[in-house]
């Protein structure tokens, strides 16, 4: 049974249809997007003392939500900006 999956699957991408096609390519870049949200995400993290496997993954694992784990990074960057602006004075 799993053969024939296989086969009608491979049969099914050798003749994508037009919508097909771009339903892929959509897909792709939807990936690209989710990519590029998580190297921003890792970037600020870092910015602001957290490491992607010590502190980001583990927060996230732990339950914390993605949005809570913004508010984190941004409390963090505003408090590290207002550090920096009393340490220049």
């Amino acid at each position: 049974m799993a053969g024939t999956a296989r086969l009608s699957a491979t049969n099914e991408r050798q003749g994508d249809s037009p919508f097909e096609e771009c339903f892929d390519t959509l897909g792709e870049a939807h990936n690209e997007n989710v990519y590029g949200a998580i190297e921003r995400l890792v970037q600020a993290g870092e910015q602001v003392g957290f490491s992607v496997h010590n502190n980001l993954i583990r927060m996230l694992k732990g339950g914390m939500s993605l949005a809570a784990l913004l508010d984190l990074i941004e409390v963090r960057m505003t408090g590290t900006c207002l550090h920096a602006e009393s340490t220049a004075t």
